[in-house]
């Protein structure tokens, strides 16, 4: 079966969700360049445009706790199919080995369950505007999403799209592992540079300005 591909047509359908699941990652890691990799590098962002990096920051976060709900949707809402992983599963899974279906029933099981919070952000602060939640009712208050939160339903989603492709098709996809010349790296490093250039412009701005304070006084 290794290397014969997916049954009865459904090759596409990974496929498209293989291709949301690699953009996921590529947004994420963009994300933790920018925000989670040192305090200094925010500490720039802070110093460069701080208004602009904070909506930058909310923006990309809460486009990927919607891009993890859409792939975490159920297979059908309000009557129509949704590209989810769940429908996925429920074509593959009456054409799957018993031993595959049963793994890929235990890892959608996960998905749901570490994707919880996720969802009612999507459908109470980011989707809707829930008026409890909006007006900070204390019983409505959403517990915080931490990046560990991610990280945690974006786990087993990977395990899941490489159990079927190392099965259908002898192969896996390192998700995790997304790399780009021009994300988020690059951004700071350019930063970096310029903050640099204007400390240094500033600093012979100084000297110029003592040095003639120096000699009116001589």
């Amino acid at each position: 079966m290794a290397g014969l591909g997916l049954p009865d047509g459904l090759q596409p359908l990974y496929d498209s969700l293989s291709n949301e699941l690699v953009w996921i990652h590529a947004k994420w890691q963009l994300y933790r360049q920018l925000f989670a990799t040192s305090q200094e590098d925010v500490d720039l962002l802070n110093r460069t445009a701080p208004f602009f990096f904070r909506v930058l920051q909310q923006t990309l976060f809460e486009d990927m706790l919607i891009s993890i709900c859409r792939l975490a949707d159920p297979s059908r809402s309000v009557g129509k199919d949704n590209l989810s992983l769940a429908q996925l599963l429920e074509q593959l899974t009456p054409l799957a080995p018993e031993q595959l279906a049963s793994h890929l029933s235990l890892l959608q099981e996960e998905i749901e369950a570490r994707s919880r919070t996720i969802r009612d952000w999507r459908n109470r602060r980011i989707a809707h505007s829930d008026l409890s939640t909006a007006m900070q009712v204390s019983e409505a208050v959403l517990p915080g999403i931490s990046r560990q939160d991610v990280e945690a339903v974006l786990s087993p989603m990977r395990r899941l799209m490489n159990q079927i492709s190392e099965v259908y098709s002898d192969s896996g996809t390192a998700y995790e592992h997304f790399m780009s010349a021009t994300g988020g790296d690059r951004l700071l490093w350019l930063l970096h540079k310029a903050d640099d250039a204007i400390s240094r412009e500033r600093d012979a701005e100084e000297r110029e300005l003592r040095n003639l304070r120096e000699h009116k006084s001589a």
